[in-house]
């Protein structure tokens, strides 16, 4: 028996808790946030030293590399002066019209020569007058190193003879010695060479305690290797780009920052290489920042995490005495109504007793209302005994229709049924799996709701004609039972709570008919809902037809 329509001034209704498991999730999604919002703020704690450290470390590669760059231009201008001095003397004896290396060497034209270059501190390894063919004629000391493949095979040879122009190269491959070669014309044809030769430790060229130099000609042979295993093929490209992009590379498995000029007219590279040591004090200090922020962090979250525990335990203890309070008031509530209905049907036992004692024998009036009273108290049994302890549904076929018919039969032995028009539509051969007993049980508190609501809006003055209207239709696959009365409807306060248990806005009944009714027709996988008509309540009961095999 429910009570889902409300008069004017309902009693407070009960409130729910949570359950100890809905509290822990609840907790644990507390705790979860917490730690979230804990791990975002270390995160951003984190970020200032790591950008600071970003940073330092950009304006120290900065300022090495400007040094670098700095340095491998003054360096190279250096150099390509000093080597333009050395072409500059070159070219003042080549173009003395007494020298002519095509018919041999006079004594006059040795005398020229040894006078000029003899023993020269500005040709460290030695100064060669040559034919136009690479043949020595005169040099100072005699055994000057020429190479071992002939100077006709030297790229920078071919390139003299051609152009006519002075060059500035490596000897022959890697490691030098460098060679300045002017060439001697007159009228237009080429007569002779002037060269001469320069060890690498005779240049203005001196790296730091930091620093190496690398001299790389256009082919991509070196002068003044830095100890690295530098291989033409893998390098060339990578260090000519630093002329044009200071900046990182790798070589021989060290991280290094270089830069690079060209040297004078030359196609001479002078590259200046420095391990990146700069950073490295940066990094330790940046690791040291970072440990202790880390450690900072982690014993600020071992102390939140302990607060935490004990504001959860604190918080479940008093959420844990509040379901306790809640309960027994919600246990309260239920007693008072139970004891209520209990009364009004003692009350109403009394009374007919009272008539039957003064009545004559074979009155009906007073048995009827003892027949009512009891079946009042009957049915608030039922309902207690259902609602604590829900017995297991035993499903077998039903022909949904009778079961209507059951559940009419039922209602219409209720005092209020007397009062309200009972109208009946029900399809027939709608077969169901299911408990007959529960399926009856939920009909008929969804009726007994509907009647009795109709009944109390007849005594309140709020409809003068009540009825109740029960529909039973198919829809497809399912059997669906309406029941729709004029009762003006649940009251909206109620609404929400309609389905709760003890959830009543009446004195008559303790708020147990829908939601046992619901329960029983879910369990059957069905479903039962209310909307609310123009004139009252629309219950709506589906539940899904037995399939025919």
């Amino acid at each position: 028996m429910t009570s889902a329509h409300l008069p004017p001034t309902p009693p407070p209704l009960p409130s729910l808790t949570p359950t100890p498991g809905e509290l822990a999730r609840a907790q644990r999604r507390g705790g979860r946030s917490a730690l979230v919002g804990l791990g975002l703020v270390g995160l951003v704690a984190l970020t200032s030293p790591v950008l600071g450290y970003v940073e330092d470390v950009r304006n120290a590669r900065e300022e090495l590399l400007s040094r670098l760059l700095n340095q491998a231009q003054v360096q190279s201008e250096a150099l390509g002066v000093h080597l333009g001095l050395l072409e500059a003397e070159l070219a003042r004896v080549a173009g003395h019209p007494a020298l002519s290396p095509e018919d041999g060497i006079s004594p006059a034209e040795q005398a020229l020569l040894e006078s000029a270059f003899y023993h020269s501190s500005l040709f460290s390894e030695g100064v060669a007058l040559l034919t136009p063919s690479g043949e020595r004629v005169w040099s100072d000391p005699p055994d000057m190193p020429m190479g071992r493949s002939p100077l006709t095979l030297r790229p920078w040879f071919r390139r003299l003879v051609e152009g006519r122009q002075p060059e500035i190269d490596l000897l022959e491959g890697e490691g030098g010695p460098i060679v300045v070669a002017v060439p001697m014309s007159q009228e237009g044809r080429l007569k002779g060479v002037l060269l001469g030769e320069v060890r690498a430790g005779a240049l203005p060229t001196r790296p730091t305690a930091q620093t190496s130099l690398v001299l790389m000609d256009d082919n991509g042979q070196f002068l003044m290797p830095v100890g690295l295993k530098l291989r033409p093929g893998d390098v060339t490209g990578r260090l000519r780009a630093l002329a044009d992009m200071p900046g990182p590379l790798t070589l021989d498995g060290k991280h290094l920052m270089g830069a690079a000029a060209w040297v004078g007219k030359s196609e001479l590279l002078l590259v200046v290489l420095e391990e990146e040591t700069a950073t490295a004090g940066l990094r330790a200090r940046f690791l040291r920042q970072l440990a202790f922020h880390i450690a900072l962090l982690s014993s600020t979250l071992i102390i939140f995490i302990l607060l935490l525990r004990h504001s959860f335990r604190s918080l479940l203890a008093a959420e844990e005495r509040l379901r306790r309070q809640e309960t027994m008031a919600a246990l309260g509530t239920a007693a008072s109504l139970i004891a209520h209905e209990v009364k009004n049907a003692l009350n109403g036992i009394q009374a007919a007793l009272s008539v039957l004692r003064h009545t004559p024998a074979g009155s009906e009036l007073p048995v009827g209302a003892l027949r009512s009273q009891v079946e009042r108290l009957s049915h608030l049994a039922r309902s207690l005994l259902s609602f604590g302890a829900p017995r297991a549904a035993l499903r077998r076929s039903c022909e949904l229709h009778l079961l209507v018919q059951d559940a009419l039969q039922g209602v219409k032995l209720l005092p209020e049924s007397e009062t309200v028009a009972l109208s009946t539509s029900l399809e027939e051969s709608l077969w169901v799996q299911g408990d007959a007993a529960l399926l009856v049980s939920a009909i008929d508190n969804v009726l007994r709701n509907a009647v009795e609501a109709g009944a109390v809006a007849r005594d309140t003055g709020m409809q003068p004609a009540p009825w109740v209207s029960v529909r039973l239709t198919r829809d497809d696959h399912d059997a669906v039972l309406v029941v729709e009365d004029n009762a003006g409807g649940v009251d909206p306060r109620l609404e929400p709570r309609l389905w709760e248990p003890f959830a009543t806005g009446r004195a008559k009944g303790v708020g147990l008919g829908l939601p046992m009714a619901r329960a029983s027709v879910e369990a059957h996988g069905g479903s039962l809902n209310y909307v609310r008509s123009p004139l009252g309540s629309r219950f709506t009961l589906r539940l899904p037809l037995e399939v025919v095999k």
